[in-house]
C-alpha cells in the first residue's frame, strides 16, 4: 500500500511541528516540486487548517512557487 503524497505532506508538517527538524520541509518541497500538478494542495490545505498547520503549510508554498528567491530556513 502507498500513501498518498497529501497524507505524507501532512505526516511531514506534524513531524516538523513536533521538532523533526528541517529535513521534513525540505522532503515537502521536494514532493511538491516532483510530482507537480499531482498534489491536491487544496486538500492539504483544508486538513492544514483544520491541524492549525495553515501558516507553515502556506509559507512552504511561497517558497516553492517563487520563481527565483533564495530559499527560507530549512527550505530548499
Amino acid at each position: 500500500m502507498t500513501a498518498a503524497p497529501e497524507d505524507v505532506i501532512l505526516g511531514k508538517l506534524w513531524y516538523y511541528t513536533e521538532g523533526g527538524g528541517d529535513r521534513h520541509l525540505r522532503d515537502i518541497a521536494g514532493i511538491l516540486r516532483v510530482t507537480g500538478d499531482g498534489v491536491d494542495r487544496t486538500e492539504v490545505a483544508r486538513w492544514a487548517v483544520q491541524l492549525g498547520y495553515i501558516d507553515l503549510w502556506e509559507q512552504i508554498l511561497s517558497k516553492v512557487d517563487a520563481p527565483a528567491s533564495p530559499p527560507g530556513p530549512g527550505i530548499p
